[in-house]
């Protein structure tokens, strides 16, 4: 079954965990999309690399230093190198021989337990192998395609995987406000638009429901102990939290992603709607 990213007209908002449930667990790992899934979370967003060996893999750096025992960057790295690494006990010992997840092994879990993969594309270089091998694992796991959304800052290189695979939803990320804005996200392609909070503006969130398209907000993390709300008030001025729930209310946003999967379930019930 079909994977449905975009319920905001049943009254249903996705809370959408940010590198799975990575409040608590070590970040774009197997444990934190499992505590994801425990928590009631319906859908996740990963990050994905190429190795030098054109695996596919789940972690969010070019390097590995920040999240594991290993040194270097992904794309120099083999496979059986990066697995050579932990990705867990830098978080916490609790985590210790956890290994970066293969792309491959998450799109059977996500087809498993009905899960939607939002999955940012951080490839900088060697993009004909991105596409190649991103095509090859597509059509090795049909099942999966319905349960993915390709997301990307590049959209000339998620747009190269979709004109092999034309069926693949596209999600795009707006950084700015352009001039015309609806127009700038329908020449990507995209059936859904990334968008954070100061580059957002109602008028843009009607028309892109009006053409049909989901939206998802990306909140940042907690920072200097302030949630994003908070951050926004500390950084503008003023309280963006109605501003946010009449969005909510008026169901022009589909999906919240942040870190903390209970912060954003209890602000979609503020608004006086469903996350599952």
């Amino acid at each position: 079954m079909a994977f449905n990213f975009h319920r905001a007209a049943e009254g249903i908002v996705l809370a959408n965990s940010h590198r799975g449930y990575s409040s608590c667990r070590p970040e774009n790992t197997f444990p934190a999309f499992e505590a994801a899934r425990m928590a009631g979370t319906h859908c996740i967003e990963i990050d994905i690399h190429l190795t030098a060996d054109n695996q596919l893999v789940v972690t969010h750096d070019h390097r590995v230093d920040r999240v594991s025992t290993g040194q270097g960057f992904v794309e120099q790295l083999t496979l059986e190198q990066l697995l050579a690494f932990d990705f867990g006990v830098k978080y916490h010992p609790d985590f210790a021989d956890t290994r970066i997840p293969r792309l491959a092994d998450v799109l059977h879990w996500a087809v498993k337990y009905d899960m939607g993969l939002i999955i940012e594309a951080k490839q900088r270089r060697r993009h004909d192998a991105f596409v190649t091998a991103f095509v090859q694992l597509l059509r090795e796991q049909p099942q999966a395609l319905s349960h993915i959304q390709l997301l990307g800052f590049n959209h000339v290189l998620i747009n190269r995987v979709k004109a092999e695979i034309p069926e693949l939803a596209l999600q795009v990320v707006t950084l700015e406000r352009y001039n015309d804005q609806l127009s700038a996200v329908q020449h990507s392609h995209a059936s859904c638009v990334c968008f954070e909070y100061e580059f957002a503006h109602v008028d843009d969130l009607r028309a892109y429901k009006n053409a049909g398209l989901g939206v998802r907000m990306y909140l940042h993390e907690v920072k200097n102990g302030m949630d994003p709300l908070a951050q926004y008030h500390h950084k503008f001025g003023y309280d963006s939290r109605p501003e946010i729930l009449s969005w909510l209310r008026e169901g022009l946003i589909d999906m919240i992603s942040h870190d903390d999967i209970p912060w954003m379930q209890a602000l979609i019930a503020e608004a006086g709607l469903r996350w599952n």
